[in-house]
């Protein structure tokens, strides 16, 4: 047999291998997530028609069966509930909360002056916790006061260019202290005890 011949044959029955493994590689890979079809289950002989749930048979979910199970496990049958139904009563309405918006004309007496103008708003970070304000053009308004692990937050506005808000813990006092007057400014005082 000549040498070309033996290595066509050679190339010719590796290619072979090589498809049919392929083949087989893809078909269990699609067939491993191909959808499985659902199981119809029967409904029972003894099913109630009342409307009201009491009366209904329940049942509880069966588990699903695994093709490596060699034994079946009989499904619990379902069992109607004795008694007298419950009768059912037509909900009660409640009340909803209107909601406490101010109407559009008005502006919030803490607010005012902060809407519109100004830098903007900013966050101030000191060891007690941090203060996010918004300056405004006729003052400064606080957004959040988030106190760190053991510090608690309160806040003191005299005028409304000036916000103080204080983080106090048992020996160590945050003061932040936000400002308009004479610019948008912050600062902050740490005391020790």
């Amino acid at each position: 047999m000549p040498r070309y011949l033996r290595y066509l044959l050679i190339w010719l029955s590796c290619t072979t291998a090589s498809v049919t493994a392929v083949i087989f590689t893809v078909h269990f890979v699609v067939g491993s997530t191909r959808p499985t079809a659902p199981v119809a289950q029967s409904a029972p002989e003894d099913f109630s028609a009342s409307p009201t749930p009491s009366a209904r048979p329940t049942r509880s979910p069966s588990p699903t069966p695994s093709p490596s199970a060699s034994r079946r496990q009989p499904e619990p049958t379902p069992t109607k509930t004795a008694g007298k139904p419950r009768e059912s009563r037509p909900p009660t309405p409640r009340a909803t909360p209107s909601p406490q918006d101010p109407p559009s004309d008005e502006k919030p007496a803490g607010n005012q002056g902060c809407q519109e103008g100004g830098s903007g708003v900013h966050t101030i970070s000191s060891r007690g916790g941090r203060a996010t304000v918004r300056y405004g053009s006729g003052g400064v308004c606080l957004i959040s006061a988030v106190p760190n692990q053991g510090f608690t937050a309160s806040t003191t506005q005299s005028a409304p260019e000036t916000l103080t808000v204080t983080f106090a813990a048992e020996r160590q006092r945050s003061e932040v202290t936000a400002t308009t007057e004479p610019s948008d400014r912050a600062s902050v005082r740490e005391t020790s005890f």
